[in-house]
């Protein structure tokens, strides 16, 4: 399971909502048209753009199943989201992470988040002590000493729209690129 290398006995995962492909397109033109304006030292690779719906972190591979089947168990219907810019969270001199905002139905984005939740959390698992944030990182690490030039920037795409109706259960493969590998999807009907 995974590279070569990798530790077999645990799993780095999460639970997320995959960007669509004309999604990343749309998300990959603007970076290439911004890159040298945002000084960024860590790009995320464009196959890696999500949405987190719950962080788990380190797990034992042997609990990966239970932790399938309790996701099976989620019910929701498909929900329309849209591209909504982008934003940063720190401050504008030091900003550590800089996101594409999302907007539609975030009543149906919130709903299937408390889902996930409510299905971890009878295997143990703890949601973060945060108000949920839905977002597409792009990037991280700004480079010390630089400031964040908004107004120099290409305004990022708004209003392009997708339907989610699946979700995935994904697993970090440390020092490669892209490093998030589909464990399994499930399905919104």
């Amino acid at each position: 399971m995974g590279p070569s290398g990798s530790n077999n006995q645990s799993a780095r995962v999460f639970v997320a909502i995959p960007v669509p492909d004309h999604i990343t397109e749309e998300l990959k033109r603007w970076r290439i048209i911004n890159i040298d304006k945002l000084l960024f030292r860590k790009w995320t690779h464009p196959q890696d753009y999500h949405i987190t719906l719950q962080f788990l972190g380190e797990i034992s591979v042997i609990k990966l199943d239970a932790l399938m089947a309790a996701l099976k168990n989620i019910k929701g219907t498909p929900f329309p989201l849209a591209l909504n810019g982008i934003g940063f969270f720190g401050s504008s001199k030091t900003p550590r992470v800089l996101w594409a905002g999302v907007s539609g139905d975030l009543n149906g984005l919130q709903s299937l988040h408390l889902s996930v939740i409510q299905e971890t959390g009878t295997l143990g698992f703890i949601p973060e002590d945060r108000p949920y944030s839905p977002h597409i990182t792009l990037a991280r690490r700004f480079k010390e000493g630089e400031e964040l030039l908004l107004e120099a920037i290409t305004p990022a795409p708004v209003g392009l729209e997708w339907v989610v109706d699946h979700f995935s259960l994904m697993r970090t493969h440390l020092n490669v690129s892209p490093m998030y590998e589909n464990v399994e999807t499930f399905t919104l009907v």
